[in-house]
């Protein structure tokens, strides 16, 4: 069975996407690389920060759910590229040990000429121990058409 195309998409559904553990020596790591703010890297500094202790950075939660859709969804799906990302809500704080737990669900499919749709998704994560939201997205990307 090859890749889905666009025509193969169905508005409404929604994918479970597994589940991601995040650590807090990844936390730390991602942190210095990609976002050094105290209360991401430093451990001591943060015990006095508004969430007392070391937080994901918002753009480590997002790479979150990117994989999560890459592996759970997007690896079969024939994605021309993706076109932009339509908004981002971080609604609680990720810690060390927190497992997430995704889902995406197509939200609509756009012909845009002969060879490609334009598809919007919203990704969701969610603290899989209480069911707490932690990151929502929606995301628009082409996908070719099966013509």
């Amino acid at each position: 069975m090859g890749l889905l195309r666009a025509e193969d998409l169905t508005v409404g559904a929604e994918a479970a996407l597994g589940r991601y553990t995040v650590t807090a020596d990844e936390i730390v790591e991602f942190g210095r690389q990609w976002d050094p703010q105290t209360f991401h890297v430093d451990p001591v500094a943060a015990a006095d920060s508004y969430f007392g202790e070391v937080i994901a950075s918002g753009l480590h939660t997002l790479g979150v759910l990117q994989r999560l859709a890459v592996l759970g969804v997007y690896q079969h799906w024939d994605v021309i590229a993706g076109r932009r990302i339509r908004s981002i809500e971080l609604t609680a704080p990720v810690t060390g040990g927190m497992t997430l737990a995704g889902t995406l669900t197509v939200e609509s499919v756009e012909p845009r000429g002969p060879e490609r749709a334009l598809v919007t998704v919203r990704g969701r994560l969610r603290d899989a121990a209480d069911e707490r939201p932690v990151l929502e997205a929606v995301f628009e990307m082409y996908l070719r058409r099966a013509g």
